[in-house]
């Protein structure tokens, strides 16, 4: 759920964004503004998985491109079915939406994203990507699932039974129309309206994404873009997702003391820091889940600092400040 924030109201809540889409997690507010081992072939995913205790029955033929420096070369069309098996289950609401080509084809709009560092950084990027919206969209739990629950994403492509219209109404440079609900879409969830408009300005689409948001449930290119738009955005208190991941951010001394430090923990953080700094919980394992998986997939280490139990949100800084 996070696209970038460019400007922000004068609202505390123009500094949050949403959280989870499907399990009924409360979608929290976070706006953001723009700034993102090895081997081919090998072993099959069920080989690779069997360090996460499970063993998941995807579609095998699939594994990560050698050469190039270009998303195709980590991500071919067989790795994007092999993660993603059930996408198009019946079950699913979102069945027949997401495809790789609309990924490959949002991914043309922001050029640094899978492309920045060394080829298990670019991988684990990836990972990381597909690993907190694969949360964000998985199936619900309760269900039947044949295979490891983490071969389940991309299942919904908006908030399930969403508890809000999620419209702020302090913000008038980018206000809700009336009757338009800006609750979770697309692969992260997008949420707000000062989000929503945000992201369209971004595309020179501001005004029809605040008048009809459910463009991002009937194009699957724009919905993929918002997912990526929040992922390379950094905004005034929190750095982008891509910065982290790829290691261009460095934690401050007020981070250092938050807790808060580099590794996939805190683009949990960035993306829904209300499930940060309170212990261990059930929605913070399913997006490691995700993630290890996919590294799995990609033959790649983790890095360190997977969970953020015990890291203070970045509302927390928001508040210090105000008070000073």
């Amino acid at each position: 759920m996070r696209a970038p924030a460019l400007s922000f109201s004068s609202s505390f809540s123009s500094f949050l964004l949403t959280g989870s889409a499907k399990h009924g997690e409360k979608h929290r507010p976070s706006a953001v503004s723009p700034r993102s081992q090895l081997g081919c072939g090998g072993a099959t995913n069920d080989h690779r998985l069997k360090k996460n205790g499970c063993r998941c029955k995807c579609d095998k033929g699939g594994s990560a491109g050698c050469g190039g420096h270009g998303l195709g070369s980590i991500l071919t069309r067989e790795m994007f079915e092999e993660m993603l098996p059930y996408r198009n289950d019946a079950r699913c609401p979102a069945a027949g939406f997401y495809t790789y080509e609309a990924f490959e084809a949002a991914v043309k709009s922001f050029p640094a994203f899978a492309t920045t560092g060394d080829d298990a950084t670019r991988k684990r990027e990836v990972a990381a990507f597909f690993g907190q919206t694969s949360h964000e969209t998985a199936a619900e739990r309760g269900w039947n699932t044949p295979g490891c629950p983490y071969a389940w994403g991309y299942c919904f492509n908006k908030e399930n039974k969403p508890k809000s219209d999620y419209c702020d109404r302090t913000n008038q440079q980018f206000p809700c129309v009336p009757g338009q609900k800006y609750y979770g879409r697309g692969p992260i969830q997008l949420t707000w309206n000062y989000n929503y408009g945000q992201f369209g300005a971004s595309i020179g689409q501001q005004k029809q994404l605040l008048e009809n948001p459910d463009l991002l449930l009937t194009d699957a290119t724009l919905s993929f873009q918002s997912a990526l738009w929040f992922w390379m955005t950094p905004q005034c208190i929190k750095p982008s997702c891509h910065d982290v991941i790829v290691g261009a951010w460095m934690p401050s001394a007020r981070d250092k003391a938050a807790g808060r430090v580099p590794g996939y923990g805190l683009v949990t953080n960035i993306i829904n820091g209300g499930q940060c700094g309170r212990g261990r919980n059930a929605a913070g394992e399913d997006r490691i889940g995700f993630y290890k998986r996919y590294c799995d997939m990609f033959g790649v280490g983790y890095g360190d600092y997977l969970d953020c139990y015990n890291q203070n949100s970045f509302k927390k800084v928001f508040v210090d400040d105000m008070s000073i």
